[in-house]
């Protein structure tokens, strides 16, 4: 039986009995979520939902004012710059094929932006052009390019 450990704000820290290596992935990919196309916008009440399910770990939602959008059954022991590229590449998944949002754009094209873990900082991720392979900026700092909204 699926036992729910927490809920909160996608911009907000997670509550204290959220295991802490949550706390970053969450927090970054949070704050990049803020930074939708114009004109664009996830559903009411968008938050995280973290539970436990004996025998399977923690799985981490997107849930909404409607109840739960979707579910990634995540391993909180992964490194962190690792982590962070798997929780930025489900969102990224569930935005554009549930919420029909293509999150994050890569500037000056036409296709979204790929996650991945910085293999120089085990502690950090980044998103990367589908098509040249190059970094353009870390997991959480979509305010400081060309994809801010505000």
């Amino acid at each position: 039986m699926r036992t729910t450990v927490a809920t909160w704000p996608l911009d907000a820290p997670p509550p204290a009995d959220v295991p802490a290596e949550f706390h970053l992935p969450c927090a970054r990919v949070g704050r990049d979520l803020r930074h939708l196309p114009s004109g664009a916008r996830l559903p009411d009440g968008a938050r995280w939902e973290l539970s436990e399910e004996p025998g399977s770990g923690f799985l981490l939602g997107l849930g909404s004012t409607r109840g739960l959008r979707y579910t990634l059954e995540v391993d909180p022991y992964l490194p962190p710059g690792q982590l962070t590229a798997l929780v930025a590449e489900q969102v990224q998944d569930h935005v554009t094929g549930y919420e029909f949002l293509q999150w994050p754009t890569c500037p000056g094209h036409v296709h979204l932006l790929v996650p991945a873990a910085d293999p120089g900082d085990g502690e950090r991720a980044r998103w990367h052009c589908r098509r040249s392979g190059r970094p353009l900026v870390r997991i959480g700092d979509l305010r400081t390019g060309p994809w801010a909204t505000t």
